[in-house]
């Protein structure tokens, strides 16, 4: 059964769009998997130890493979982009993040590898700016809440929109793995 999956994309080191960009083109090419559409582009302050400021986006798929298997394939996409997992929110080329799984039976996963929602979503402008963009009225299965709610109560944060080079429109056609 195919279900709708937000997925976070974030960068901070070396040219940012093209890792985002790459990413992008990269979860088009899964089997199983079709995008939907992106947000823009976001540019955020940092959580965790000083670094340099992220670029933030969030895709939507259209997903018939389980919460675990997508996982899996977007590490592995993180680490075909030079992600190396050195320092917990440290610096990397690639972040990507399933934030929410719109499918009753996957909506809520607690694992030791993946939980589902995010459990930062509701604290993070930079995921919630872009994710009410494609979902505004997108319910947190957990909190009962649209995204557009949870947005409203979150606290001004370091997030602004920012232009795109390469980046596709909301209204572009996919697949993007021509980029």
């Amino acid at each position: 059964m195919s279900a709708t999956v937000y997925v976070g994309l974030g960068s901070n080191e070396g040219d940012r769009e093209s890792h985002l960009v790459a990413a992008l083109a990269a979860m088009s090419c899964i089997d199983a998997v079709s995008v939907l559409g992106c947000s823009s582009l976001y540019d955020s302050a940092p959580v965790g130890p000083a670094q340099p400021r992220f670029l933030n986006a969030v895709v939507a798929l259209e997903c018939d493979l389980t919460p675990q298997r997508l996982l899996c394939i977007l590490q592995r996409i993180e680490q075909d982009l030079g992600r190396r997992r050195m320092q917990r929110w440290g610096p990397r080329t690639i972040d990507l993040d399933i934030l929410l799984w719109d499918e009753e039976d996957h909506s809520v996963v607690a694992d030791a590898n993946l939980q589902v929602p995010h459990l930062e979503l509701h604290k993070r402008r930079f995921a919630l700016e872009p994710l009410a963009e494609l979902a505004p009225d997108a319910r947190h299965p957990v909190l009962g809440v649209t995204v557009q709610e949870l947005l409203a109560k979150l606290a001004p944060q370091d997030v602004r929109k920012r232009e795109a080079l390469f980046w596709p429109d909301m209204g572009a056609r996919f697949p993007v793995h021509e980029l």
